[in-house]
């Protein structure tokens, strides 16, 4: 199964996602407009299954065109963003949607409290954008140099140890654990081998049980890699 990798540029109070009204009033539901093989996408599920958000979901194929904002909002015409929608509030882009989300969920933020904890979350999302993402994107388009393979086991010995003394990313369920795992499911699903990484497979077993349903990655199976990156 292929996905397409985006980069995403900032977090938390400062979302840059595209926000805008929509004239819906008759209609209360979470709808998200989302792309097959998208990470992006993937990331507002699970978001939404952690925090017990139903979505009314509406999966395109990756080679749609954006021929309308009120549909598939962009940053420019390569840069296609999911869409949340509810009511007449519009919401563009993983790093608001996600926030809105963890917002309107059930339970406590995903944002923690304490300052280490936070800068943690903050290091494994910054780590998934320069590092994991890029490498990961590498493995699904069969392009791995010797670097690349390198900074991947680098990333998930990282990740693995991390997770052999912690049940979650930074000790407490957070942001970090529906990023990283976007990739985690990506590169499994893509046939990397994660037998070496024994604590990453017992981290996303423990992450599906805070779902509120399973976790159906085989929504993503048609999905078409795109080698463009894209903003969110």
């Amino acid at each position: 199964m292929l996905f397409s990798l985006f980069v995403e540029t900032t977090y938390r109070g400062e979302i840059m996602g595209l926000f805008s009204r929509k004239k819906n009033k008759g209609n209360n539901n979470v709808e998200l407009l989302g792309l097959k093989g998208h990470i992006s996408t993937m990331k507002c599920l699970l978001m939404a299954s952690i925090k017990d958000v139903p979505l009314n979901t509406t999966l395109a194929s990756s080679e749609v065109d954006i021929d309308q904002v009120n549909s598939y909002q962009y940053l420019d015409a390569s840069q296609k963003v999911p869409t949340l929608t509810q009511g007449d509030l519009s919401v563009s882009g993983v790093r608001a949607i996600l926030t809105y989300l963890d917002v309107k969920g059930k339970g406590g933020s995903l944002i923690p409290k304490k300052a280490r904890n936070l800068g943690l979350q903050n290091y494994w999302i910054d780590i998934c954008f320069q590092t994991l993402g890029p490498v990961t994107q590498a493995f699904i388009n069969k392009s791995m140099t010797e670097k690349d393979t390198a900074l991947l086991n680098q990333v998930l010995t990282s990740l693995d140890k991390t997770l052999a003394k912690d049940d979650f990313i930074v000790g407490q369920l957070s942001f970090a654990d529906p990023h990283v795992a976007a990739y985690v499911y990506a590169l499994r699903s893509s046939g990397f081998d994660m037998a070496q990484y024994p604590n990453v497979d017992k981290w996303t077993t423990r992450l599906e049980g805070e779902m509120s349903g399973p976790f159906n990655v085989e929504e993503f199976q048609a999905g078409k890699l795109s080698g463009n990156s894209q903003v969110a």
